[in-house]
């Protein structure tokens, strides 16, 4: 999991004529909130499975704590954009398609749980062959920080993104609920708005257009 970036947020002066010094002051108390808040989401969502774990003795969750953990990592690293979006629709959509999941829970009556556990882990596999392939390009908000044409995303333009949902979805039916399915929902739906504003920002990198033009898939792989 990863927080956003604050580059601007509510009370960081952006678009208010706030001075140079107070900015800067906006930008750190914006990003040491989101991080408060990202630690928070994640302790509890790590917490309950493992609760899960050790009430039942089958683990739970463990493929997706995984991937949001290894995701933190990489966020706390990323290299500065070379260009960020400003859209609100596309920071609205970052956090929520990102954190979305954390607010899910085990609950008991789904599928086996080595199944499940092995699609998680299937997922983890292919979004950290694909953040690592980004390296320290990682972000959140859609912004231009390097084309990468290597590895997985030769296959779909945005293979992090499918690793995500692979594993999320071994979640849900792991841990069936209409909250989770819900969540699952919410966070796809808005997986897929930052697809859409990571491609309207890329679109003016004419390395980017070469690269669209080659590997034609988003998302799935022959589908979409």
């Amino acid at each position: 999991m990863a927080s956003f970036d604050a580059t601007w947020w509510p009370g960081n002066g952006w678009g208010s004529g706030a001075g140079p010094r107070s900015e800067l002051t906006g930008r750190r108390v914006g990003a040491l909130l989101s991080r408060a808040l990202l630690v928070g989401l994640f302790a509890l969502f790590a917490w309950s499975n493992f609760s899960q774990w050790r009430a039942t003795g089958t683990p739970s969750g463990l493929g997706v704590t995984l991937l949001e953990g290894w995701a933190a990592v990489l966020f706390l690293v990323r290299r500065a954009p070379v260009e960020l979006s400003v859209r609100p629709v596309a920071w609205l959509a970052a956090p929520i398609g990102s954190f979305a999941m954390l607010l899910a829970r085990p609950t008991d009556g789904g599928l086996p749980h080595l199944a499940c556990e092995l699609v998680q882990l299937a997922g983890l596999l292919i979004a950290l062959a694909s953040l690592g392939t980004l390296g320290r390009s990682f972000g959140i908000v859609a912004a231009n920080r390097g084309v990468k044409t290597r590895g997985p995303y030769r296959l779909v333009r945005h293979p992090a993104y499918f690793g995500y949902l692979v594993s999320y979805l071994g979640y849900v039916v792991e841990n069936p609920s209409v909250a989770n399915f819900a969540l699952l929902c919410l966070s796809t739906g808005f997986q897929l708005v930052r697809i859409r504003e990571e491609e309207r920002l890329l679109r003016s990198d004419l390395s980017y257009e070469r690269y669209r033009s080659s590997v034609r898939h988003k998302l799935i792989p022959l589908v979409y």
